[in-house]
């Protein structure tokens, strides 16, 4: 059983904070880069559809606040509700981010409630997966769906606490 104490490791990197922020609530790009220093996060997820980190020359850059150098950049596929446009949003982000490969898929069906399509997330994880990607995953709470995932390769599986969503106390004790 590991320790609070123990470093969290995500695709092979260790980390001392089990904190991952995200970048979309702030005003600005140093009221992200104070929030994110704040809360002592070394992992900081990107909606890359609404942030740029390099796809609009001569706009505020991301990166310039929060450096590669310092943090983790997780590129996420928020705002994708097709396969297609989850996984040319991963190949985007890789190439921005110099072949960075660690990306969070998510493919909403549901615009409301944000709730995952996970036929699609299925999809889209497994090209990603063939890719080269090394793919964290929104997905609802299905162990069946969390097992698929992790025996095509998408070892990193997640489901934020913060989500719209309830995970049923069922379906983690039959995990």
């Amino acid at each position: 059983m590991s320790k609070l104490n123990d470093p969290l490791v995500i695709a092979g990197v260790e980390y001392r904070s089990r904190l991952l922020t995200g970048t979309g609530k702030y005003q600005d790009l140093e009221q992200t880069r104070l929030a994110t220093e704040a809360a002592g996060a070394e992992i900081v997820t990107v909606a890359i559809r609404r942030t740029n980190i390099g796809q609009n020359p001569g706009e505020p850059n991301l990166l310039d606040a929060l450096p590669p150098s310092k943090y983790t950049i997780l590129p996420n596929t928020a705002g994708c509700y097709s396969a297609e446009d989850a996984v040319r949003t991963c190949k985007l982000a890789r190439e921005l981010l110099d072949g960075h490969d660690l990306v969070k898929l998510e493919v909403l069906g549901d615009e409301k409630t944000l709730y995952p399509d996970v036929t699609a997330t299925l999809h889209a994880a497994e090209q990603l997966v063939k890719d080269g990607f090394k793919v964290m995953v929104y997905t609802s709470d299905d162990p069946i769906i969390a097992k698929r995932l992790e025996e095509m390769g998408a070892r990193v599986s997640y489901l934020p606490c913060g989500a719209d969503g309830v995970v049923s106390a069922e379906a983690v004790r039959a995990r």
